[in-house]
């Protein structure tokens, strides 16, 4: 499919495709039907996928050492592809900062009581937003520190992945989509795009306008697959034993084999605050208003 004004320009190389529904079908009606995605939280695994394991998004922080630059400050979680470590800043593991704060490397339970995926939410983040949680190395200020990129995979994490995503697939060619929550526009949440892994780093630091990794992306020859959800801090890997090994094994990149586990029981319903009763009086006023001048238009049509 060539571009269009309903749709985005892609990154150098990389161009629109066919309908998603079509595209996706290979992973199996468990995790896409209907043009949506299933829930891949779950331990079930997609069509032909034996392993997976997730990456935790990296995150910095400036030693003491590296002078400041001038827009250095309160660095909240990055949104996005944007948002780089400046030159010097060190990466820090999740599972170094939670040791060093004491804390497991594990999230709090949802209004569920299941436990909350890799996100901002997670303790083992260097500047939490918890004072009683905020550890840094000698030195070092909690505001240079930059925590994962949010809804995207970052550069460092893709400068890690892709040599060993590329060593477990004969396909240079990839397809994906983007998440239907961070599209500008509703026709891209229906569509693939595709592009090249030796090329994707470049092309999309070359554009100002790409600001989310894709949300799912996988070789032509479908022998892996990512998905990023648009509000975590990890990414889930589907693929072969061979490949989550080589990427557990791997010294740049942080894994972690994370299961939904119930960690207490659900919270029961909170009452709705005043704001919300609020809110519902006035829109209960205007669907009436509404309603009667949708009558009183039919009166008028009827009688004339």
């Amino acid at each position: 499919m060539g571009e269009s004004e309903e749709l985005r320009a892609l990154p150098e190389g990389w161009s629109w495709e066919g309908l998603a529904g079509p595209e996706l079908a290979w992973l199996g009606e468990g995790f896409f039907g209907d043009g949506l995605l299933a829930d891949l939280l779950c331990d079930r695994l997609p069509d032909g996928f034996s392993h997976s394991t997730w990456i935790l998004h990296a995150q910095f922080f400036r030693p003491a050492d590296v002078a400041p630059e001038p827009e250095d400050g309160a660095r909240l979680p990055g949104f996005g592809f944007g948002t780089h470590a400046p030159a010097g800043w060190q990466r820090i593991n999740w599972e170094e900062t939670a040791a060093d704060k004491g804390v497991p490397l594990q999230g709090p339970a949802g209004d569920d009581g299941i436990e909350i995926p890799p996100a901002y939410c997670w303790s083992a983040l260097l500047n939490d937003s918890g004072a009683d949680y905020v550890v840094m190395p000698p030195g070092v200020a909690p505001q240079d520190s930059l925590w994962p990129t949010e809804g995207s995979l970052g550069k460092a994490d893709l400068e890690a992945l892709v040599p060993v995503l590329a060593a477990h697939t004969g396909s240079t060619r990839m397809l994906g989509r983007f998440s239907p929550i961070t599209n500008i526009f509703e026709a891209e949440s229906i569509r693939v795009f595709s592009f090249n892994l030796a090329t994707m780093l470049p092309s999309m630091l070359a554009t100002g306008g790409q600001e989310f990794s894709p949300e799912l992306w996988w070789p032509e020859d479908r022998t892996w697959v990512l998905w990023t959800d648009y509000d975590l801090m990890g990414t889930r890997v589907f693929g072969s034993k061979d490949l989550i090994d080589a990427l557990r094994e791997s010294a740049d990149v942080e894994t972690l084999d994370w299961h939904r586990v119930r960690l207490r029981a659900p919270a029961p319903p909170r009452p709705p605050s005043a704001m919300e009763l609020r809110f519902q009086e006035v829109l209960a006023k205007q669907e009436a208003a509404e309603a009667e001048e949708n009558e009183a238009r039919e009166d008028d049509d009827g009688k004339g």
